[in-house]
């Protein structure tokens, strides 16, 4: 576990091949909504393919729905589940599901970790699902020599680097679309099940290949980012670079320029400074205050890399002179360098400062409040290994860290309510009503009853479903509502 979000350093142990030879785990989810925090997957679906990409193993996994969860009625029509397979008692549970993953990845590292907007999403999902259901690697993707790639990301790459590579389906507007259910079939990749994990992961291990046997170079420069010495080479290098990235709103672009520093409190997150839009000369004598103000200009100068999620950066031999000089002037500045860290972090914390210690932190914005202790991380193995509940409760007693308290007696109560007392089960009925009802929710936080009723209006209105498959949502939500009325969990 990590400090804070920004500060995790991963370690991972040595690699047991080299990464161009290592293998590729393409995976998918799909969810009850968009929060990782307050949603959770009800598919995993992952395919093992060797280094040519070449398909080895395939799994498909479901769980029923959590009890506390209320999943969002958008989620329901376009992941198409049947709303009695939410519910289905032979399906395995949140928690069972989340232990065969973690053993799965741990079975097949090491392997690149390869998904469609998985940074942004999938990512998150699995650290947050891994962490609420006690498992003991929070960031299983990133240990045991495994690596990460995300196909979104590089397809951005292709379509400014090698466009064509493939086919590039448009909008109205005549804008490429990137969705992966627009891109797939565009590309020869027939009866794509959209919104199933396993299509999906067969759509996206699909236009990967593509890439690699078209643009072998390009996709040779890819791998080599998955490791973030690599990574770290050519940001000190002073030779000049191209940082592909999508802004909001935008085409896939690319920045040319140079790194210049990492976060003081987190060494993934690189600086990277746009040569073209500044000379960085004239930003070395700036006091912190300024150089701050520099940072969180619009439109940035100094864009923020992790050089941990295989970055789409790549050389820029045909820069001209200038740019070369530049580029050259950042590596020359170790000091500018160390200040822009400096500034970056102190920047991170202005946006984003740590909670008041008198408030009160709910249990799932609490994953990166510090790393557990060495006995805690071999209690979570144990509990994990126990038979049943009650002598998963017996470690839960013995854990140190309060967060992991907290999720094992929640767990308890959610799976195992028979052996809770039922005071214990009432309040936890109580709490989840409570929160389905409520009128104010964190940002990205979890569905309510409000919130869901008005997308089942807005569906509705949209042509997206009819009255017989609005009353049936609206009817599984009902159900749910009575029983935790009457002091017991769904």
């Amino acid at each position: 576990m990590c400090c804070s979000r920004d500060k995790a350093v991963f370690c991972s142990r040595p690699m047991g091949r080299r990464l161009h030879a290592m293998p590729f785990a393409f995976y998918d989810l799909e969810t009850t909504g968009t929060s990782p925090e307050y949603d959770q997957p009800l598919q995993f679906a992952a395919l093992l393919a060797d280094d040519d990409l070449k398909p080895l193993k395939r799994v498909n996994m479901r769980c029923r729905l959590a009890a506390h969860i209320l999943p969002s009625p958008q989620a329901i029509v376009v992941t198409g589940v049947p709303i009695d397979q939410l519910t289905d008692p032979a399906l395995p549970s949140w928690f069972e599901m989340m232990q065969k993953i973690q053993r799965l990845v741990e079975a097949w590292a090491p392997a690149t970790w390869t998904g469609y907007n998985s940074m942004r999403f999938d990512e998150n999902f699995l650290r947050q699902s891994f962490y609420q259901t006690l498992q003991p690697d929070v960031f299983a993707t990133q240990f045991n020599g495994n690596t990460r790639l995300d196909v979104l990301q590089i397809l951005y790459a292709v379509h400014l680097r090698a466009r064509k590579t493939l086919n590039w389906p448009v909008d109205d507007a005549g804008s490429a679309v990137f969705r992966l259910d627009a891109l797939a079939p565009a590309n020869g990749f027939q009866d794509h099940d959209a919104h199933d994990a396993l299509g999906d992961v067969e759509a996206t291990r699909h236009l990967l290949q593509l890439v690699r046997d078209r643009a072998p170079e390009l996709f040779k420069d890819i791998l080599a980012n998955r490791d973030k010495a690599h990574v770290d080479r050519l940001l000190a290098s002073g030779n000049p670079l191209e940082f592909v990235t999508r802004l909001p709103g935008g085409p896939p672009k690319g920045i040319v320029g140079s790194g210049c520093g990492h976060d003081t409190d987190n060494a993934n997150t690189a600086g990277f400074f746009d040569v073209q839009a500044e000379d960085p000369v004239e930003c070395f004598g700036f006091d912190r205050a300024k150089l701050i103000e520099f940072l969180d200009r619009s439109p940035r100068v100094v864009h923020r890399l992790k050089i941990n999620e295989a970055p789409m950066l790549f050389d820029a031999s045909a820069a001209d002179e200038t740019v070369r000089e530049r580029c050259q002037a950042i590596a020359a500045s170790s000091d500018f360098s160390r200040r822009v860290g400096e500034a970056m972090a102190e920047l991170r914390v202005q946006r984003y400062p740590p909670p008041d210690p008198s408030d009160q932190v709910r249990i799932e914005e609490r994953i990166y409040d510090g790393f557990y202790g060495r006995e805690d991380k071999q209690l979570l193995r144990s509990f994990n290994l126990a038979d049943d509940w009650q002598a998963r409760l017996s470690v839960v007693e013995q854990f140190g860290d309060a967060r992991l308290q907290q999720l094992g007696k929640r767990a308890a109560v959610l799976l195992a309510p028979e052996i809770m007392p039922a005071a214990t089960v009432a309040s936890a009925a109580r709490n989840i009503l409570a929160r389905w009802r409520a009128t104010e929710v964190p940002p990205n936080g979890w569905t309510t009853l409000a919130a869901a009723n008005a997308q089942i209006d807005r569906l509705l209105e949209e042509g997206r479903i009819d009255d017989r498959k609005a009353g049936a949502i609206r009817k599984f939500y009902d159900k749910r509502v009575r029983t935790l009325e009457s002091d017991q969990v769904p």
